[in-house]
């Protein structure tokens, strides 16, 4: 009788464990579902909005109301992408504008941080250099571009050390400020534990201020972008600031919009490449702690 209650004890027990399982199942099927039928509205909703915005336009231009001179048509702009992207015209500016925008960015984020650890790392030094990365950031280097043109010439070098000059201080002032963000305590712990000042940077210090370091670099690449299309406006041979400065100047709105919107998809383009290595990062160091 006794092997009989603990057979149907085990049951009861077995029975519960399926139960719990099978709802947990059920619960991940559901939030599954939810999420599926969550992007598709969202989907839906973003061409719905872009149909609200497109369509008007497109009457409004076909029907008189809108001037095509000033405002173009969302079919001329899309006949242009497909007449420049398709004959390959626009790719060479395209190469440049990427190179300088990718250059500047790298170097000018590698000096920023690398000036930020020291900075934070030395507080003398951070103490006597403090007034004069004040005076420098403050200036509008995006004004000063044709000083830049002046110093570097009409080439590739005055665009990226335009874009590197941004590009800098954003990582800079983000590496600074993700050191200073962490918790005093713990650091305050690791030293009593007999972390030397080197294992405090590298395990605790540098670790700690990546969220912040990304976050900079999601702003930078944007402005590295920003900074080397204002240089090409100014003065260049080629780039998409070049083709944009030139339609702008004979009123071709479909190429100045169409121009645009290859800067934009480029933009994102950058932005999702810094997204996605902050999350590789952030899942490699996630393995690594465990």
């Amino acid at each position: 009788m006794s092997m009989a209650m603990d057979m149907t004890v085990s049951n009861n027990r077995d029975t519960g464990v399926v139960s719990v399982k099978d709802k947990l199942a059920q619960q991940i099927t559901r939030e599954r579902s939810t999420r599926r039928r969550r992007t598709i509205n969202v989907a839906i909703m973003r061409f719905a909005l872009l149909a609200a915005l497109l369509v008007p336009w497109q009457l409004g231009v076909e029907y008189g109301l809108i001037n095509p001179l000033f405002f173009s048509s969302p079919l001329a702009i899309f006949n242009f992408l497909v007449r420049e992207l398709g004959g390959g015209t626009i790719w060479p500016h395209v190469l440049v504008t990427v190179r300088e925008a990718l250059l500047g960015f790298l170097i000018g984020a590698a000096a920023g941080v690398a000036a930020g650890i020291l900075r934070m790392q030395f507080p003398l030094f951070g103490d006597v250099t403090n007034p004069f990365l004040t005076i420098l950031n403050v200036l509008p280097r995006v004004a000063l571009a044709p000083m830049f043109v002046l110093w570097f010439g009409i080439g590739e070098g005055s665009k990226i050390a335009l874009s590197v000059s941004l590009v800098f201080f954003i990582l800079m002032l983000s590496t600074e400020a993700g050191i200073k963000s962490l918790d005093r305590e713990l650091i305050v712990t690791q030293r009593a534990l007999g972390a030397t000042r080197t294992q405090l940077f590298w395990k605790v210090m540098l670790p700690g201020a990546v969220p912040a370091m990304f976050s900079g670099m999601r702003l930078g690449v944007v402005y590295s972008l920003l900074a080397v299309v204002v240089g090409e406006m100014i003065a260049s041979q080629m780039g998409l600031g070049q083709r944009i400065a030139f339609y702008a100047a004979s009123f071709q709105g479909d190429g100045l919009l169409g121009t645009i919107l290859i800067l934009a998809a480029i933009g994102l383009l950058f932005n999702v490449v810094v997204v996605n290595a902050e999350a590789k990062l952030m899942h490699w160091r996630l393995h690594d702690d465990d």
